[in-house]
């Protein structure tokens, strides 16, 4: 049985063919998710200050060069702020095609994007024609500042000076500032920025502007609706939180000072004492018990001084009531009745025996 198990084994072992192939599958870590991250490093080298910035935010006066990806200026308030740093001085360097942020280096999407109307209104203002070409364009060279570059560009979409011959590459000057136009935006994506000229080419791009600056790679849009409530709702919201915090405290339970954790019992106290005798007995025999001994001093006192003052058989009741101010019928209620109805009728029994046993002394 076991040499048997162990035949079907080496056959199941020796019998199997298998072919093994290699696939790229991509970078890992930070470069899979950020495609320009070579080129931030690069620029970080050169002493540049590098932004980079996964979601829209409008350039300030401290950047000097903004890389952005086309689809990104797709409504009329990014491209009305992209534009209006340019005026003052910036440098806008627009990646159209291969610019996306999700796509990996290994499996970009070939489809051309989609060219906004405010897009083209800003680049139209600098004297910039940009369109889908329909041919697969190849360039090998992009002339740029009286040099010439060694690429590997190729493209769907054309761009050109108004009245000039289409090509993947144009820089324009726009007010103090320059619009580049790269519709092959691969040369800078970490695949490929290392290929030819690119890197030197991305130098350029860098140095043209006069004003000095933060270098921005901005990755996609990724507005926020919390974002954008943190941002100009604040007030709002913080009012919104101290309202539920006043209507929490008003509603909920408040518990009170902690107590102290060593406290002395109050079960220990003499008068907690009498008072669970007094229950009990009252349970017992509705204190019939407790009030024997008090009428029994009572009686005894009350013939002993009524002898010596020569009232031995007077009324003994209306004696006692003389002596202690209360009417007849309580004193002979307090002395003759067996046991009080409730609680209150045993408090003011006691108390006119107290009474009467006071005045006996």
């Amino acid at each position: 049985m076991k040499l048997g198990l162990w035949f079907v084994i080496l056959f199941a072992v020796v019998g199997c063919d298998y072919t093994e192939v290699k696939r790229e599958t991509g970078y890992k870590g930070k470069a899979r998710i950020n495609p320009w991250l070579a080129a931030e490093r690069f620029a970080a080298q050169y002493g540049n200050k590098v932004k980079s910035l996964p979601a829209w935010k409008a350039p300030g006066q401290d950047d000097a060069v903004w890389f952005v990806p086309a689809s990104i200026l797709n409504n009329q308030s990014f491209a009305r702020q992209i534009e209006e740093w340019v005026d003052v001085g910036g440098h806008l360097v627009l990646l159209v095609e291969h610019a996306s942020s999700e796509a990996s280096d290994w499996n970009l999407d070939s489809s051309v994007p989609v060219m906004e109307g405010a897009l083209l209104d800003v680049l139209g203002h600098a004297g910039i024609e940009l369109k889908e070409s329909g041919a697969n364009m190849k360039f090998s060279q992009i002339d740029f500042e009286g040099e010439s570059y060694e690429v590997d560009a190729e493209s769907h979409t054309s761009v050109a000076e108004t009245g000039e011959d289409p090509g993947v590459f144009v820089s324009v000057p726009k007010g103090d500032g320059q619009i580049t136009v790269l519709t092959d935006g691969r040369l800078f994506r970490n695949r490929w920025i290392g290929d030819k000229e690119h890197a030197a080419l991305l130098e350029a791009l860098m140095q043209i502007t006069f004003y000095e600056g933060s270098i921005g790679f901005l990755r996609g849009s990724g507005l926020s609706l919390w974002g954008l409530l943190g941002k100009h709702l604040w007030p709002v919201l913080l009012g919104l939180g101290v309202l539920t915090l006043l209507w929490l405290w008003k509603d909920f339970s408040r518990f009170g000072p902690v107590e102290a954790g060593a406290g002395v019992s109050t079960l220990r106290g003499y008068e907690h004492h009498l008072e669970a005798l007094g229950d009990f007995q009252w349970r017992l025999d509705r204190a019939a018990a407790l009030l024997l001994p008090l009428r029994g001093q009572i009686v005894e006192r009350g013939q002993r001084i009524a002898a010596r003052a020569g009232r031995r058989d007077d009324d003994f009741f209306q004696f006692l009531a003389d002596r202690s101010q209360l009417p007849r019928d309580r004193v002979f209620r307090a002395l003759v009745e067996n046991s009080p109805k409730d609680s209150a009728i045993l408090t003011r029994t006691v108390s006119d025996l107290q009474r009467l046993l006071q005045v006996l002394h």
